[in-house]
């Protein structure tokens, strides 16, 4: 093979090196314009709903303009996802002052309840995965959102708790090791979030065969 054949193999425009570097610079953009909309924190909820719409788009190889795409995503959802976000806050919210009430009680004969609080805490990180997608993609009300979130997790659990993994994992190596948190700002929500959609997007094509969700 010539030189020229050669960078043509690699660098040229549907070569697997061009389609990698692409993937990787949409991602990368995609990253970014969610940390963005994560800032005033009450809109977490509306960026991350914004980011899977566009994963699966990208996933799926179809044709998009990332920027265009997450903003109208982010716009159609916002008043919904706000309001499941409060939502989910509220539930996080409980957890905490029932585990620091069950810490202070130091009480033996209802040590079992603290139990409950990481089970549940584990429940609601798994929901929230799917709220993320559920409201991307279907048109539900926050009710069903709700029900749906959880009740994926009994419909998916390997899928569930693998997205519930590629979202944790992250975040704890940010924790351990701040130095990596320029590659969270660069890279680490839509690359959690593109390892997600591995598992969930095939459980997405099911919903849409059997009319589990409106489109």
């Amino acid at each position: 093979m010539s030189d020229e054949g050669g960078r043509g193999f690699f660098l040229g425009r549907g070569s697997k090196f061009f389609e990698f570097a692409k993937k990787l610079s949409e991602l990368m953009w995609l990253n970014i314009l969610t940390v963005i909309c994560c800032i005033p924190v009450f809109t977490i909820g509306c960026a991350f709903c914004a980011m899977h719409r566009v994963l699966v788009l990208i996933y799926r190889d179809e044709e998009t303009t990332i920027t265009k795409a997450y903003f109208d995503s982010f716009k159609e959802n916002f008043k919904q996802a706000l309001i499941i976000w409060l939502i989910y806050l509220l539930y996080f919210g409980v957890l905490l002052v029932d585990d620091f009430a069950l810490r202070a009680l130091n009480n033996p004969t209802i040590g079992y309840l603290r139990i409950l609080v990481p089970l549940l805490s584990i429940i609601g990180i798994l929901s929230m995965q799917w709220f993320f997608v559920m409201q991307s993609r279907y048109k539900l009300t926050v009710k069903e959102t709700i029900v749906f979130s959880f009740t994926r997790i009994i419909a998916f659990p390997f899928r569930s708790i693998m997205m519930g993994i590629s979202l944790i994992v992250p975040a704890v190596i940010a924790a351990l090791f701040p130095i990596t948190l320029i590659v969270m700002l660069l890279l680490g929500f839509s690359a959690s979030g593109i390892i997600s959609v591995c598992f969930y997007n095939g459980a997405l094509k099911i919903m849409e065969d059997d009319g589990s969700g409106n489109n």
